[in-house]
């Protein structure tokens, strides 16, 4: 996964020091992470002052992957339904009741996106953009 651009770029290099197990155990698990070496040192770093781990965030991106499927799979039920209530005039209470279950459910998975996008966040500007 990519990180965002930030303006001004990043101009700040650090140099870290490694035997050669403590490099092989940084490089597999950045790999397990799915990051860079050098992607994984700073995600471990400031993990500490969001108070979660890569592990954790790994997790809740997960999880928001799971949520857009969720979502992709309710907005093809309640254009299902909208194209059925077109074709026949009518909208029954079946299709009423199934239309207002189906986005009471949606508003729901939308806050938990929203819970879980600021946990991801690393500063107050970045959860405001979400």
């Amino acid at each position: 996964m990519r990180q965002a651009n930030v303006e001004g770029g990043r101009k700040i290099p650090r140099q870290v020091k490694l035997t050669e197990f403590e490099d092989n155990a940084l490089y597999f698990a950045a790999q397990r992470a799915g990051m860079t070496p050098a992607r994984f040192l700073k995600e471990s770093a400031l993990s500490y002052e969001r108070g979660m781990s890569v592990t954790e965030r790994h997790t809740v991106v997960k999880e928001l992957f799971l949520l857009k499927r969720s979502l992709a799979a309710i907005g093809t039920n309640i254009n299902q339904l909208a194209k059925w209530a077109n074709v026949e005039e009518s909208l029954n209470a079946e299709i009423s009741a199934e239309l207002h279950s189906s986005l009471a459910y949606l508003n729901r998975l939308m806050g938990e996106i929203s819970e879980n996008t600021a946990q991801l966040a690393v500063s107050s500007e970045e959860a405001d953009a979400s």
